[in-house]
């Protein structure tokens, strides 16, 4: 998905992972500038036209994979899944992670997500560690005098 109209018809999947996105302006801008910035990309199942299932990731290097491919996204909405469109999205970037010569593919899940969890073990993926991360810049409280 590369153009404007292709990201914006991703928002509605796109949201049920990340809801805190506003609209489908809100991903294109950030989509953009993460590929300006990041090579970031997305990969998309579609039905007849819709956009059902989506990956978005990113080709990285460092010291401790060497060149890998990282998997921002990974999402099917609820409506669609058990169509195997997570296996295939998965599938796919394997392909794509090989063809740039990565020796990994990576991706983070958050600890209480089980059913992810669960799903990409079935893909063959494991645990490695745990993903630390702390808030740079806390959200203002709107206040009163």
């Amino acid at each position: 998905m590369d153009n404007a109209d292709q990201i914006r018809s991703a928002f509605p999947v796109m949201q049920q992972l990340r809801p805190h996105l506003n609209d489908a302006d809100d991903l294109l801008e950030r989509v953009q500038r993460m590929q300006q910035n990041a090579s970031y990309r997305i990969l998309a199942v579609l039905d007849s036209t819709n956009v059902i299932a989506l990956a978005g990731y990113r080709l990285q290097e460092n010291l401790i994979y060497g060149p890998f491919l990282y998997v921002d996204d990974l999402v099917t909405l609820d409506t669609e899944r058990g169509q195997r469109c997570g296996a295939r999205l998965l599938s796919a970037l394997q392909d794509i992670a090989r063809d740039a010569k990565c020796t990994r593919l990576v991706l983070d899940t958050g600890i209480g997500n089980s059913l992810a969890q669960r799903f990409y073990f079935r893909q063959g993926l494991l645990g490695h560690g745990m993903h630390f991360s702390m808030p740079l810049i806390e959200k203002s409280a709107s206040t009163t005098e």
